[in-house]
């Protein structure tokens, strides 16, 4: 039983000694190509940013999020249906029908990043839910562009009912970040 027990201490030792501790941020993954900023309700925010191809292969999305120190995620702001064109572009209500047209979204997550806590959807009696991409790079196959969205709760998350706010503005939203050059040229 003595012997055993040495092993089994042995063993302790060996996998305690081999689990090195995550660097805070390492669980962050590598898809992020740009960074997105704006007044998210009068404060600074500030957000990865990547992209994707929408469904119908004619328009794109932007995607910002942001994590927590240790690594886990905490906001995705969605900017989606953005033909690649440099006039403003309106924002209309996504019923989950239409992939053409340009809408956001933006929700919170909550525990290691798999919870989804608060949910907004388009504010649509705003006058200023826009996007409108400012600038392309061939050579460094980037975009630049600008936003501003107002968005109302749609879902509360259950963690703290009530403290949500009802409404949430993006206010002089920019973001740089790479593109597929295909859809420019």
């Amino acid at each position: 039983m003595k012997k055993c027990l040495i092993i089994f201490e042995m063993l302790l030792l060996v996998c305690l000694s081999s689990c090195k501790e995550e660097e805070p941020g390492s669980l962050i993954p590598d898809i992020y190509t740009g960074i997105g900023n704006a007044e998210k309700n009068g404060d600074s925010w500030s957000a990865l940013c990547r992209t994707q191809l929408s469904v119908d292969s004619t328009r794109f999305s932007i995607v910002l999020d942001t994590y927590s120190e240790e690594g886990y995620w905490r906001e995705s702001l969605g900017i989606g249906g953005i033909l690649p064109i440099f006039e403003k572009q309106k924002f209309e209500l996504f019923d989950g029908s239409n992939s053409s047209i340009t809408s956001s979204s933006y929700g919170t997550l909550l525990d290691d990043g798999d919870v989804l806590g608060d949910y907004y959807i388009l504010d649509t009696t705003s006058i200023f839910n826009f996007v409108r991409i400012t600038d392309y790079s061939s050579q460094n196959t980037e975009i630049q562009g600008i936003f501003s969205v107002s968005l109302v709760l749609e879902r509360e998350g259950n963690q703290t009912p009530g403290k949500a706010p009802e409404k949430l503005v993006f206010s002089e939203g920019t973001f740089t970040v790479k593109v597929d050059p295909e859809w420019f040229e």
